[in-house]
């Protein structure tokens, strides 16, 4: 059950770096509540929280609303898909450090203290990313937490990194082209040209399994990805494509 307002505390500012968190969301009125919610009751009091909305007609709007004065920006227009929005939230960000979280997950408690002592021992310039607990039907599923050494084979955990402003400036942001694959595009992008990570063994995140990325379209842009940072060949990866959508075919004429 989701407590009430009342009792979330004042956000504040204090001398360390302000994080910025952006939320991308389209209709998500059932879940939305509770991602702001996870954002906003963290007790690390120097960060500013960003909602890009892409024109919800679900009620979402008004919960937003409803915590319009915790919010330091937010927005409901159409926008060209989840990249573009997370690039116009990270467009409107201020602080040191961003994390982007959906609609659809939360963070876990006191998460954004962790974050800050590793961003400040490890020098301020790496990727900071953890480890995921999945949840299916509302009930806990597994926990994932995966090096950029498996980069090949897997994407990190995006919901869990928290990437410094610099490094966006320095190397882009997410490609718009892509519909499902943009967040592993930009991660390669960064290891391709130096970007270091550090890992965080703990939870971050709670994420609700069965979004866009588990669809077969996801998995084929997927390979996409990886012939075009040379992970697999031209030739593996069409094969792979071409395995994707026999197995679509025969899944629904098997259904």
């Amino acid at each position: 059950m989701i407590s009430d307002i009342n009792t979330i505390p004042d956000i504040k500012t204090d001398n360390r770096p302000l994080i910025s968190i952006i939320t991308v969301v389209y209709n998500g009125v059932k879940t939305i509540e509770q991602t702001i919610q996870s954002v906003i009751r963290q007790p690390y009091q120097n960060k500013e929280y960003i909602i890009i909305d892409g024109g919800s007609t679900d009620g979402t709007v008004d919960l937003i609303r409803k915590y319009e004065m915790y919010l330091s920006y937010w927005v409901s227009e159409p926008d060209k898909g989840i990249y573009d929005a997370m690039n116009k939230g990270i467009n409107h960000s201020k602080g040191e450090l961003i994390g982007i979280i959906n609609a659809d997950d939360w963070y876990e408690e006191d998460v954004f203290e962790e974050i800050v002592k590793y961003y400040q021992e490890t020098g301020s310039g790496k990727v900071i990313h953890g480890l995921l607990r999945n949840f299916l039907d509302e009930e806990f599923y597994s926990m994932v937490g995966n090096s950029i050494r498996r980069l090949r084979f897997d994407m990190i955990q995006h919901p869990t990194c928290f990437i410094p402003k610099k490094i966006y400036d320095t190397y882009g942001v997410y490609d718009t082209s892509y519909k499902y694959s943009g967040d592993y595009d930009l991660i390669l992008r960064f290891v391709n040209n130096g970007v270091k990570f550090c890992f965080v063994e703990k939870p971050i995140v709670n994420f609700r399994l069965g979004g866009i990325s588990s669809i077969p379209q996801a998995e084929i842009e997927m390979y996409k990805v990886r012939v075009k940072h040379r992970l697999i060949s031209k030739t593996e990866g069409q094969l792979r494509i071409v395995l994707v959508q026999i197995f679509r075919v025969a899944k629904r004429f098997l259904s």
